[in-house]
């Protein structure tokens, strides 16, 4: 196995993915280390409109961060650095947050937006039609 490094890569299904990646020579495949499948964002403000990217996973429904991929499902590899390597780290970063939420059996805080129970706005709806 290679030296590791930040990388975009486009798949011939036209997925384009950011990872850490590694060569495995041997094999003539690629390891991928919590790939982010890349996709367009768009928001218009006013009369502009302001065009770039998002990340979300690329693969839901399992616990794996590791995927091996043979090298001619890939069209291009170009190695990244900087700006999109920070913003990659810190989409990671908010999906691990958001998992660590999940399953912890946490109610929500009522500054959420969570004020009462279904029961007490269930009487609050039918005394408003009540005196309709």
């Amino acid at each position: 196995m290679e030296e590791e490094f930040y990388a975009t890569l486009k798949l011939v299904s036209g997925e384009e993915l950011i990872s850490k990646i590694s060569y495995l020579t041997e094999e003539d495949r690629i390891l991928l280390d919590r790939p982010l499948c890349v996709e367009n964002a768009r928001k218009r403000q006013g009369a502009l409109e302001v065009s770039g990217f998002h990340l979300k996973e690329w693969i839901n429904a399992t616990l794996e961060e590791e995927f091996i991929i043979p090298k001619d499902k890939v069209i291009t590899i170009t190695e990244i650095e900087g700006e999109i390597v920070d913003f990659y780290q810190k989409t990671l970063h908010r999906i691990d947050g958001g998992k660590s939420l999940a399953g912890r059996g946490k109610k929500l805080p009522r500054a959420s937006g969570y004020v009462g129970s279904v029961r007490e706005m269930k009487k609050s709806l039918e005394g408003i039609f009540k005196r309709s």
